[in-house]
């Protein structure tokens, strides 16, 4: 799947794992809430081969965490996230109220 910046995604995984050295207190995604990508960054996964991205997300943030590579905010596997199709979510968008401006009033 592709993944790119302030892309609309859904929890469709929230069983993260993350190294003892994670703050237990962190925020974690959960599964069926909708998300915008903040950052998007590719990582080689431990023990495979090819590399994977990974996000951090506009509605999540979380302090850094000691690492081998020092401080630094977790990111969550893309894998677990459903890119959404902008075109698609527009059928929901038509069924909202229209807004109606009255003389007169302020908006």
């Amino acid at each position: 799947m592709e993944y790119h910046l302030g892309q609309l995604v859904a929890c469709i995984d929230d069983q993260f794992k993350f190294t003892a050295e994670c703050p237990a207190d962190m925020t974690m995604p959960k599964k069926g809430t909708v998300y915008r990508i903040r950052t998007l960054d590719f990582f080689r996964a431990r023990g495979t081969p090819s590399v994977r991205p990974f996000l951090r997300l506009n509605e999540i943030v979380n302090p850094p965490f000691p690492s081998i590579v020092g401080a630094y905010e977790p990111v969550f596997d893309a894998s677990a996230f459903l890119p959404l199709d902008p075109r698609r979510l527009d059928i929901f968008r038509q069924h909202l109220a229209p807004v109606t401006r009255h003389q007169g009033v302020p908006a």
